[in-house]
């Protein structure tokens, strides 16, 4: 399908790469891709970029992003909507909810997998230390318990006192806290 550059009006060139299609303009270096290829695309890239370059990397950002105008569809000519990237404004990005598609500027793609591997790894970080805190709560049950956390007929028991037994309930807690 031949279009133009909604950026600049040159023609759109048809490019593969594995199994992915997308249309590119080799003047601005924008393309245009399926909404659900870019999730994937995003999905199998952020790991690339490693927590510390993520952390200390800041956004590449287009002077004037502000006061860019609405650009037009290459495929249907109708207004595509701008929307920030999860919530960040110096994200633009451009989509067209009947044809499916989305434009990304040079430098949107790198943006989003950057902002991407942010918000993964600072998630990772709260998961552990969420882990962490909640081991930190079942530790001074069990050290408080001389019988509690013992090895009975093949089972662990957490607890054992009064007759309530919750041995199974430590499997789940170690198969959550692994």
């Amino acid at each position: 399908m031949s279009a133009n550059c909604p950026h600049c009006a040159k023609p759109l060139e048809e490019q593969q790469l594995d199994t992915l299609s997308f249309r590119c303009c080799r003047d601005c270096k924008g393309m245009l891709l399926l909404h659900h290829d870019l999730i994937d695309v995003l999905d199998k890239s952020w790991r690339a970029v490693s927590r510390e370059t993520a952390e200390t990397t800041e956004f590449l950002v287009t002077d004037g992003w502000r006061n860019e105008p609405a650009f037009p569809c290459p495929d249907c000519h109708q207004q595509m909507e701008k929307y920030g990237y999860m919530g960040i404004a110096a994200i633009q990005i451009d989509r067209c909810d009947p044809c499916s598609v989305v434009w990304l500027d040079a430098d949107e793609l790198q943006n989003m997998v950057l902002a991407l591997a942010k918000t993964n790894y600072r998630s990772e970080t709260a998961w552990e230390e969420s882990k962490k805190g909640d081991w930190d709560m079942i530790t001074p049950a069990i050290l408080s318990d001389p019988r509690a956390g013992t090895l009975r007929n093949g089972r662990w028991w957490l607890y054992d006192t009064s007759g309530f037994q919750s041995g199974p309930a430590f499997q789940l807690f170690s198969l959550l806290f692994r």
